[in-house]
């Protein structure tokens, strides 16, 4: 089984991120890539509760493997 991945997103204006697991990159970036030219929320859901976030005003998504300590960011942004 493939390890989860944590993926950091950064609005536009801020320094401080919001952190999600994921399981596939591929299939989560489609998703808020899509979210964002339709300009829809991305809903997520954990045991913390449950946030809506505006996809249009995502600047960064930064992915880290849990296994190691090396990231990756991949950037998802219309402007």
């Amino acid at each position: 089984m493939a390890e989860t991945l944590k993926a950091k997103i950064y609005m536009v204006g801020s320094t401080s991120a919001i952190e999600v697991d994921i399981k596939d990159k591929d299939k989560f970036l489609d998703e808020i890539t899509g979210l964002t030219a339709s300009n829809r929320f991305y809903i997520h859901k954990d045991d913390e509760g449950e946030i809506a976030i505006n996809a249009s005003l995502i600047q960064i998504i930064e992915f880290s493997d849990e296994g190691d300590s090396k990231r990756g960011a991949g950037l998802v942004s219309n402007q």
